[in-house]
């Protein structure tokens, strides 16, 4: 059997800032990361709603260009966090090409691809404008049941300086726009003349989705390779989310994906210094459960103080101590696989995990307990108007787990005056606070009753 697509994910960060408000007369949204996450939380987020992610064979590919970690493996992170096997091999992939490149990789080895992205610009500039966060996630294996296959794949490098960014800068450099859409249209139009010669045929794909910083460059690129369809998808994730650097080619495939119809033909080009392009072949149709909606509203000082581009009054309280590596090492089923302990004697759960029982007694008859997919719910809550949380009031929270097992934690993407004790929530992986530029991470809880994608 050969390696096909088997299963694929999106994800959206719900909140959204208006392009408004950086300029009257500007129309759609743009995809904002919150405060409590970055490519790691974003990546964990797609792969966990992979079908079947934590039985995947082969390698984890993490395509970014905004790695929160550069010596430390991020991949290695996700993996924890998600649960998959131990033998599995964690691959960081960096820049704006290598979203295309995690796709060719796990096209080609098996695995999983997750392309996770977070861009912004300077305040006002159209980088930050135009740009989004978001993340997607594709499962290649052996199976009958596949959603696609990849008919072929080809790369042209070309050395241009289109867009850039130095080590320590916050910003990218882009030339002028047009200099650069001169010089890419042709290259575009080579790697798809290509595709169409592998794929031995000359009729022109379904979709045409083109990645491109300059998304009126990218509209008319993908229009000029004649789609019978999904220039819809290009112009809805242009408008709705942005452009969301290496995790952009992820991000219009899987809407794709969720639309498109057997038999159907994608072909997918991702740009930056050159062109990297695959043509895949629908299986079976799209389930068309990928919905982007409206997003929670973000004000503008949000969004610039979330970026750190906007230094807030801090909270008079102490400082938190900074990561221990020990300690995050001797706890790390509990911290970033939320995995507690049941005995095996009397089904006490015990979160964190414990080698006591504290119902029974019985010393090591404890099995695993994976909390980060149950059921819950809020026990109690209560709100701090003088934390530090950048989204203030923080609200902590008892959560109690369907099957057993209770534990305190803080609420996201929540608002006090629309929770209640018995509210169903799910559990995320989150950034919890930033010490000497080093992010620790735990879990949340995120109540259900709000938009998601």
């Amino acid at each position: 059997m050969t390696i096909k697509l088997q299963a694929f994910s999106a994800f959206v960060p719900r909140h959204a800032l208006s392009r408004k408000a950086f300029a009257a007369g500007n129309s759609g949204q743009r995809a904002v990361a919150g405060y409590d996450e970055d490519v790691v939380t974003m990546a964990v987020e797609a792969v966990r709603r992979l079908p079947e992610a934590r039985n995947a064979q082969g390698r984890l590919y993490l395509a970014t260009s905004t790695p929160p970690f550069w010596d430390k493996s991020n991949a290695g992170l996700v993996h924890v966090a998600c649960g998959l096997g131990g033998n599995v091999q964690c691959i960081d992939l960096g820049g704006l090409r290598s979203g295309l490149s995690a796709l060719q990789l796990a096209s080609e080895t098996g695995g999983i691809a997750v392309l996770s992205d977070i861009r912004t610009g300077r305040p006002g500039s159209s980088e930050e404008l135009e740009g989004g966060d978001g993340a997607a996630a594709f499962l290649f294996g052996e199976g009958d049941n596949a959603v696609a296959e990849v008919i072929g794949s080809v790369s042209r490098p070309v050395e241009l300086m289109d867009v850039w960014r130095v080590p320590g800068s916050q910003w990218s450099y882009v030339w002028e726009e047009r200099f650069a859409s001169t010089v890419m249209a042709p290259v575009i139009a080579e790697a798809a003349e290509a595709l169409r010669a592998i794929s031995g045929s000359n009729a022109p794909p379904t979709y045409a989705l083109i990645s491109a910083l300059n998304g009126r460059f990218a509209l008319t690129a993908a229009t000029s390779l004649r789609p019978a369809r999904g220039l819809a998808v290009q112009k809805s994730h242009r408008s709705r989310i942005g452009f969301c650097g290496s995790a952009d080619p992820g991000l219009l495939l899987a809407f794709a994906l969720d639309e498109a119809k057997a038999g159907d033909t994608i072909l997918l080009v991702g740009t930056g210094s050159g062109a990297d392009a695959l043509m895949l072949r629908v299986l079976r149709d799209g389930a068309g459960v990928l919905k982007i909606g409206d997003g929670i509203d973000l004000g503008y000082v949000d969004y610039l103080s979330w970026r750190g581009l906007l230094e807030r009054e801090p909270a008079r309280r102490p400082d938190r101590p900074s990561v221990s590596a020990p300690a995050s090492f001797r706890n790390h089923d509990w911290k970033f696989g939320l995995r507690g302990s049941r005995c095996l004697e009397c089904g006490k759960v015990h979160l964190p995990p414990q080698r006591v029982c504290s119902s029974c007694d019985a010393i090591d008859r404890l099995e695993a307990y994976d909390a980060s997919g149950r059921a819950a719910h809020i026990a109690s809550f209560s709100t701090d108007l003088v934390s530090d949380s950048p989204a203030s009031p923080a609200i902590a929270a008892m959560i109690d787990f369907d099957g057993g097992g209770r534990v305190m934690m803080e609420l996201t993407e929540a608002d006090a005056k629309q929770i209640a004790v018995g509210d169903p929530v799910e559990l995320t992986f989150r950034r919890t606070y930033e010490v000497n530029n080093t992010p620790n991470y735990f879990w949340k809880a995120r109540p259900l009753n709000r938009i998601s994608t």
